[in-house]
């Protein structure tokens, strides 16, 4: 499946309140909001993202948090849960991945994160 960034950036906004509905203050809430956000922008990192998921088993948050330098240590659990659900929002409800697993990351204070799998075509960000 091709799709591009604003697609991606269109389905977030339509849907991840109604899905998260625990994260509906994470929309627009700022830093960690808006690095989400850039990051679905970059195209290039939003497919290497996928790549280490889906070859590598490296979960998105994994990759999310090494790659964005800005990202504290000290994240509230808060925070922590709720990049996991900007990353399992775009996996699951956008990508259309039918399954998960959870597997230690131990980055950033972020103890556990989730890999998907089951999709039925490759995701190619344009």
């Amino acid at each position: 499946m091709n799709i591009t960034s604003d697609e991606i950036l269109q389905k977030i906004y339509e849907g991840f309140n109604k899905i998260y509905k625990a994260f509906n203050n994470f929309v627009d809430s700022g830093f960690l909001w808006e690095e989400c956000i850039k990051t679905v922008k970059d195209t290039d990192l939003m497919n290497k993202i996928i790549f280490c998921n889906d070859i590598l088993n490296v979960p998105p948050v994994k990759v999310f948090v090494l790659v964005n330098e800005k990202i504290p240590s000290n994240l509230t659990d808060y925070e922590k849960k709720a990049i996991g659900a900007f990353w399992g929002y775009v996996f699951k409800f956008v990508f259309g991945y039918r399954n998960q697993r959870s597997v230690p990351i131990n980055v950033k204070g972020i103890k556990t994160a989730t890999t998907f799998f089951d999709v039925k075509e490759q995701i190619v960000v344009k």
